[in-house]
């Protein structure tokens, strides 16, 4: 057991101790002394009353000690001491849209579970599960919100806290696909709280087959090779559009176009630096020094691998905005974004800097044009999720080899309550009523026994 403020026992003991003692000096018979005029006193028998120490006295003493006792002890806050384990986890069990199968989150989270662990569901929101979690994925399946990492990493950090004491090293474990989606800007730094390495049990990605977007208008070129990634194109007059693809530069008509309702304004500039008709780079983005050639790039799950030309680069003092930050839904081969989209109004405009070949057939090729279709899909990525890159996947992750990270290395919980507090004050309470009562009863029969004696 621990006491969390023993100093109040130490002085409930002390106050019990003086109430002892000053009870015995009390009930203590008056010494005898002769009096000079005892002469004068007749010859019989003088009879006095005395106090001696009787069983009614020492129980209201016992009360009256209990009492003090246990508001000592109820303000020393007691905890009992949980059984400590060698290795407690805290499992992140990823049930977003990002999963394929909830029921293989289950299954994995079945294997490494132990008694004694906590479960951690997450999509948006978390949701802590002690017992049978497979049970409550089972029930729930996935969701359709995005995962959040950080919100997860902060109820594992609050869990591990909590549990300090009833183990001596603790290991985190995620069981997600780690969609790209799930991670946001504090992310990284919430991260870092943990002083230690993540194991992650990967699980599928979901999967989906895009059709070409429906209500898709194009302006540009004609003979712009673009076209031929979508089918129906559509007049951008039609009522029905919901998608705009722009190839030139952004206009007023266009931004009041996404505005009004739930859209997807696309600006697709054509390859910078050609004369002096090529678009200016687009807002978020600045041009590179020194184009490069890049080997692939994806979007939502779809991949293309070919030598692109990166002429531009995301300007990160566009991170964020007054209309929200910046949303990366395509990136290179090597982590950086490739086009990223921000909200407008009801809608969104993105901005798509993936050069498309005037020579070849890679426009005519499925896996172009599924990349195309994610490219001109809805507003935040819904329906596409794609996993992280490695580089971030691996810095996420941690570089030690070693898993477990000690109890003493995570904060103290801010505030540990005591159960056994108000079983206290109320035996307090008890002890004080009864000490009453004896105290009234007796109280009564000295006085019925002075009563009788006159």
């Amino acid at each position: 057991m621990t006491w969390l403020a023993p100093g109040f026992l130490a002085a409930a003991g002390l106050i019990a101790g003086a109430v002892v003692a000053i009870h015995l000096i009390v009930t203590r018979e008056p010494r005898v002394v002769r009096l000079p005029t005892a002469r004068f006193v007749p010859a019989r028998p003088v009879r006095a009353q005395t106090r001696r120490l009787r069983l009614q006295d020492l129980l209201l003493l016992l009360l009256r000690v209990l009492v003090i006792l246990a508001v000592g002890a109820g303000l020393a806050r007691p905890v009992l001491d949980p059984p400590r384990r060698a290795v407690a986890r805290i499992i992140l069990a990823d049930h977003s849209r990002a999963v394929a199968d909830p029921a293989e989150v289950a299954d994995s989270v079945r294997n490494i579970f132990a008694a004694g662990d906590v479960v951690v569901l997450f999509d948006t929101a978390t949701a802590v599960v002690r017992a049978a979690p497979w049970d409550t994925l089972a029930v729930r399946g996935a969701s359709g919100a995005p995962g959040r990492l950080s919100a997860a990493l902060v109820t594992a950090l609050q869990t591990a806290s909590a549990e300090r004491a009833r183990a001596d090293s603790f290991e985190l474990a995620i069981i997600s696909p780690l969609a790209a989606e799930e991670f946001d800007q504090a992310t990284d730094s919430i991260r870092a709280l943990w002083p230690g390495a993540i194991r992650l049990v990967p699980v599928a990605l979901r999967q989906t087959e895009p059709a070409a977007p429906q209500g898709v208008a194009f302006a540009g070129d004609p003979a712009d090779p673009l076209r031929f990634a979508f089918d129906r194109l559509r007049p951008a007059t039609d009522t029905a559009v919901g998608v705009r693809i722009v190839r030139g530069g952004l206009t007023a008509n266009d931004s009041a176009w996404v505005a009004a309702r739930s859209r997807v304004l696309v600006h697709w500039p054509e390859t910078h630096g050609e004369g002096g008709s090529a678009p200016p780079v687009p807002p978020a983005w600045r041009p590179r020094a020194r184009p490069d050639t890049i080997g692939g790039v994806g979007a939502g799950g779809e991949v293309v691998v070919a030598p692109f030309v990166r002429w531009a680069e995301h300007d990160v003092a566009y991170a964020t905005s007054p209309g929200g930050p910046y949303r990366v839904v395509a990136r290179w081969a090597d982590g950086a974004p490739a086009a990223v989209e921000i909200e407008h109004g009801e809608g969104c405009i993105r901005s798509v800097t993936v050069p498309v070949p005037a020579v070849g057939d890679l426009v005519l090729q499925p896996r172009f044009r599924r990349l195309a279709a994610r490219l001109a899909g809805p507003c935040d990525g819904d329906g596409a999720v794609a996993t992280v890159d490695s580089a971030r996947l691996a810095s996420f992750m941690g570089e030690s080899a070693e898993r477990y990270v000690a109890a003493g290395e995570l904060p103290a919980p801010a505030l540990v309550r005591s159960t056994l507090a108000p079983w206290l004050f109320a035996a307090a309470l008890v002890f004080a009523c009864a000490a009453l009562l004896l105290q009234g009863w007796g109280a009564r029969r000295g006085g019925m026994a002075a009563g009788g004696d006159a």
